[in-house]
């Protein structure tokens, strides 16, 4: 998709949401800073892809490795550039626009690599992109990519949720109870009425409705009973009301106290303050793989 065209698919889903002028600008600020995302891709550039990014940004990759502000983004990315990643082009197959308010807007894409003309097998993936506007210029807060391993359709039917607002760790300890419980409904009361989860395997969930009805799926036909565990995290404040943690956790199976083996994962929490109380606006997880560091590297 070229810059115009994605500018003006973002132009639409803006006039969809009346949210005015001012907002219309930012579909060609958001299909300017994707298209330098994918020419930095592309000429693997590690420092034009984080000239993207606010400097105290966060990136989550596709094997979960997390890079923390601009600089680490650039000295990163251009590890795998040089390494990892082959000379490639990204392709964008879907988009989902959502402006929380006017200066931040969380953009759920679906993607792949094309090394000829195709789609590499193998290479579709979702990203959460969360985008603020500081001092009148967008750019990207934080950025995490999963690969989409598809699972079966399905969901539970629930009514929606009432939301549970709280503190940044009340809302973390509820989230930890309802994935013990087996609870889709309980988990998704962490989150606002129109927000995004993007799942382990990148299944995009929409609404606090369809965060719980596909996570109820989910408990009943694929997670079994374990525990979370957090073995770290970092939070960065943007301003008093916009917060970003980026969480490393695994699955505990009770009784043991270790992690389960393979299950250690990395998300990034976004969450807003809303009458003095912290709601999530979006969450996506990937699965931590160490990447093989190159021989004589």
């Amino acid at each position: 998709m070229t810059g115009r065209k994605f500018a003006a698919v973002v132009g639409a889903m803006v006039v969809a949401l009346g949210i005015g002028t001012s907002a219309n600008a930012s579909g060609d600020d958001f299909a300017r800073i994707l298209k330098q995302q994918y020419d930095a891709w592309y000429e693997q550039d590690g420092a034009k892809f984080a000239a993207t990014f606010h400097e105290d940004a966060d990136m989550v990759t596709f094997n979960g490795e997390h890079l923390s502000t601009r600089k680490g983004i650039a000295e990163g990315m251009q590890y795998f550039f040089d390494n990892h990643i082959p000379k490639s082009r990204l392709k964008v197959l879907d988009s989902h626009v959502r402006y929380v308010r006017r200066d931040l807007a969380v953009i759920v894409r679906t993607t792949c690599i094309v090394e000829t003309v195709e789609c590499r097998e193998g290479s579709l993936s979702r990203n959460t992109n969360v985008l603020s506007k500081r001092d009148g210029k967008w750019l990207q807060e934080s950025f995490q990519n999963t690969r989409v391993e598809p699972l079966a359709p399905g969901v539970v039917p629930v009514s929606e949720p009432k939301g549970y607002p709280g503190s940044i760790e009340q809302i973390r300890q509820r989230q930890e109870d309802s994935w013990y419980e087996e609870d889709g409904a309980k988990f998704a009361s962490t989150f606002s009425k129109d927000a995004d989860v993007v799942t382990f395997n990148a299944d995009h969930l929409r609404t606090r409705k369809g965060i719980a009805e596909r996570m109820q799926f989910y408990f009943d036909n694929y997670i079994n009973k374990t525990r979370l565990k957090t073995l770290g995290e970092r939070i960065r404040f943007v301003g008093r009301d916009l917060v970003f943690v980026v969480r490393t956790g695994c699955q505990l199976v009770p009784p043991d106290t270790e992690c389960r083996p393979d299950s250690v994962s990395r998300n990034i929490n976004v969450l807003v303050k809303r009458d003095g109380k912290w709601t999530q606006e979006s969450f996506q997880n990937t699965r931590y793989v160490p990447i093989q560091e190159v021989s004589g590297s």
